[in-house]
C-alpha cells in the first residue's frame, strides 16, 4: 500500500474510533439509477459505510480508469451501525450470469428493522461480503 492510501486509511480509523475488518472498491445504486456512484464499501467493527469522495484523489483514479462514467459532485456518506444490520440479501449467480453478469455481484443490505434497504456491488476478492454475512447473522 502507497504512502497515500496508508495515510487515508489511519486518518479514517482515527476519525471514526473504528477499526477497519475489511474494505472493497464498490458502487452503490441510488434508486432508480442502473450505473450506480463508485466508492469505498468499509467493514468496521462497529459499522458498514459506503464512501464516495468527488475530489481528485488516488480513489478516484481507480474510479476513473474503472470506468467513464461521471462522478457525483457531491459527497456520499453512508452509514449503517452492525448492530442494526438486519439482512443480507445475495441474488444467487448462475454461471451464464457469473460469465456475462457483472463482474461485482450485487447485494442488498437492509437495517432499522428492514425498513431501509439499499444495494451496493462489492470486488468479490475481498472479505466484505463474508463479514457482511457474520454481522447480518448468516
Amino acid at each position: 500500500m502507497n504512502d497515500e492510501a496508508a495515510k487515508f486509511w489511519s486518518d479514517f480509523e482515527a476519525e471514526t474510533g473504528e477499526k477497519v475488518q475489511a474494505r472493497a472498491i464498490g458502487t452503490y445504486f441510488e434508486p432508480g439509477d442502473e450505473r450506480g456512484v463508485w466508492g469505498l464499501l468499509i467493514l468496521t467493527d462497529a459499522s458498514f459505510r459506503f464512501k464516495h469522495l468527488p475530489s481528485e484523489n488516488w480513489i478516484s483514479a481507480l474510479f476513473k480508469s474503472h470506468r467513464n462514467a461521471p462522478s457525483p459532485s457531491r459527497a456520499i456518506d453512508i452509514v449503517v451501525p452492525r448492530a442494526e444490520i438486519s439482512s443480507l440479501d445475495e441474488p444467487r449467480r448462475g454461471p451464464l450470469a457469473r460469465l456475462f453478469g457483472p463482474v461485482f455481484p450485487r447485494f442488498t443490505l437492509a437495517w432499522e428493522g428492514g425498513a431501509r434497504r439499499e444495494t451496493f456491488a462489492a470486488d468479490p476478492s475481498s472479505d466484505l461480503l463474508r463479514g457482511l454475512r457474520e454481522a447480518a447473522g448468516r
